[in-house]
């Protein structure tokens, strides 16, 4: 279990680097969202899947677009045009923070959850997609998305689930606010039996607060 929990901490680490990033330039005419993205064998993007559940093919590709690990689907913050009803340029994108939540009781990290800022939050095509800010000198952060408890569909159709995101700022100090997206996937909440699923985020913010963020995904 640790090696697993190490492995998918090295992954959000580098996720993290990038998704923290410069602002990348605003081309226009094109749409600014998260989406997930397929690449191919030649690394580069072969399809996207938008927040509205469309599939698109990838026709062309912007110049200093970044290769990804073939054979891969990721979930990304970028710029992408309409080319047609199916195909779609995508200028340039970032990778974003997501990954399955890991149960709160196996997870192993012996610092303290350091605060967060979500700047905004929004449901996509089975995510819940965050903008978060956080504060930091330049040392590398880790963010994880930690599931507490899932309630069982009852005769509604309703399931409740409650998930926290743990911050481990590696004790950096707080000099300057970077952004970081992240995609808190619910694919794995919404079988078949589900009709709505409660959900509820929580995280403390940079006055000591604890905070939650609540929505319902229909699904």
């Amino acid at each position: 279990m640790r090696k697993y929990l190490w492995s998918m901490v090295c992954l959000l680490m580098v996720s993290f680097l990038v998704s923290c990033g410069k602002d990348t330039y605003h081309y226009p005419s094109v749409k600014e969202e998260f989406f997930s993205g397929f690449a191919k064998a030649d690394s580069l993007l072969n399809y996207i899947i938008t927040d509205d559940g469309a599939r698109r093919v990838v026709t062309q590709w912007g110049d200093q677009l970044s290769k990804l690990k073939p054979d891969t689907l990721f979930r990304l913050m970028g710029y992408y045009e309409d080319l047609s009803s199916d195909n779609v340029k995508v200028h340039s994108f970032v990778k974003a923070i997501s990954h399955k939540p890991v149960p709160a009781s196996q997870y192993v990290d012996s610092v303290t959850t350091a605060p967060i800022i979500m700047q905004s939050a929004w449901l996509g095509h089975q995510y819940v997609n965050m903008v978060l800010l956080v504060k930091g000198g330049g040392k590398m952060h880790r963010i994880t998305f930690l599931e507490e408890t899932v309630t069982p569909v009852d005769a509604f159709g309703i399931s409740h689930v409650v998930f926290s995101i743990h911050h481990n700022d590696n004790h950096d100090a707080q000099v300057y606010e970077t952004r970081a997206y992240a995609s808190l996937p619910l694919s794995s909440y919404l079988d078949s039996s589900v009709r709505n699923l409660d959900i509820q985020i929580n995280y403390m913010d940079y006055e000591g607060i604890s905070r939650d963020y609540s929505v319902v995904y229909n699904n």
